[in-house]
């Protein structure tokens, strides 16, 4: 009698790209375990893909590899990179579809799984996104990749404990990590455990101390924290480095316009809250903190067509 893993990789899977839910019932029964190599041989073809995919000029792929599927269609390991290439031009469902196609003929490794997870987080299904990385983790617990992965799936659940949980995972691999202590911070601040919070937002600050580049997440937080503090002042200083950070981030701008705002300093705060309202347009409350302070300098007209943006936007919203 055929074992039940034979069985498995008999089944042909039909390519129902309607959710991310009949995608990942697909991929369920069409593998067990997810060893990295593909059976399709190696072209130089692919290789040269796969370097491109690993450097900065990773568009350039693409061609190759829709050329190589046009030769061989049922090639899983082009199938792959496609998922790859799909997956960053924010194409979750067709990317997903690739993974499903090439798991007819292999097993997917615990990337390819969070990759295919990560897809399913961006339909948004957080649901299965969590369930497919649990299934990397089951693969390869070692690679720090996936706990950030499944930690950041867990804080756009509310889940904060387990976000804390896995991040830490991730740093006993991928010890000083930034970005990791960063998002502890932040589910430590959702959980309002604040002395906590502050902690890691300055661990994550120490770490990046001296780097050409720092992630303004931490600068940003422990600035927000202190203006909860009823410490504005204090606040300026760290707010006003993870601008410069992060100039295209609206969150930065907008709480740097707050502490102004706070510490009197109205010049400097309109300016800000300009500029976070020009960076997120969308966001009703920086709509409405504009109004407010141009109805305290008197600006009245301003103040009103801001405050008929903010209506607009909070409506649209509550519909």
């Amino acid at each position: 009698m055929p074992s039940k893993r034979h069985q498995y990789r008999m089944h042909r899977i039909s390519i129902l790209a309607k959710g991310c839910y009949t995608l990942a019932l697909a991929l369920g029964v069409a593998f067990t375990s997810m060893p990295a190599s593909s059976q399709e041989s190696d072209s130089q073809t692919l290789v040269q893909a796969r370097a491109l995919l690993g450097s900065a000029h990773w568009q350039d792929a693409e061609p190759l590899v829709k050329s190589y599927l046009e030769a061989h269609p049922d090639a899983a390991e082009a199938h792959l990179l496609m998922g790859q290439i799909l997956y960053r031009q924010n194409q979750p469902r067709p990317s997903m579809a690739e993974y499903v196609k090439a798991s007819e003929t292999i097993d997917l490794s615990a990337f390819d799984l969070r990759i295919f997870a990560l897809d399913c987080a961006a339909i948004p299904d957080l649901p299965e996104a969590e369930k497919w990385l649990r299934r990397a983790i089951e693969e390869d617990s070692q690679d720090a990749a996936n706990w950030e992965a499944l930690g950041h799936i867990q804080f756009s659940s509310q889940q904060y404990q387990a976000t804390i949980e896995s991040m830490e995972q991730a740093l006993k691999l991928a010890p000083r990590t930034v970005s990791d202590e960063s998002m502890i911070g932040l589910a430590e601040e959702r959980l309002t455990h604040f002395d906590a919070a502050e902690t890691s937002y300055k661990t994550a600050i120490q770490w990046q101390a001296g780097h050409p580049d720092s992630d303004a997440v931490p600068l940003t937080g422990l600035g927000r924290l202190l203006i909860g503090s009823d410490k504005p002042q204090a606040a300026i200083p760290w707010l006003q480095r993870a601008v410069k950070a992060a100039p295209q981030s609206s969150e930065p701008h907008e709480f740097l316009g707050l502490a102004y705002s706070e510490t009197g300093h109205d010049k400097e705060a309109l300016s800000e809250l300009q500029t976070a309202n020009r960076l997120s347009p969308n966001l009703a409350r920086l709509h409405l903190m504009l109004a407010r302070m141009y109805r305290s300098q008197g600006d009245k007209e301003h103040a009103a067509v801001e405050l008929k943006e903010y209506q607009r936007l909070h409506r649209g919203a509550t519909q």
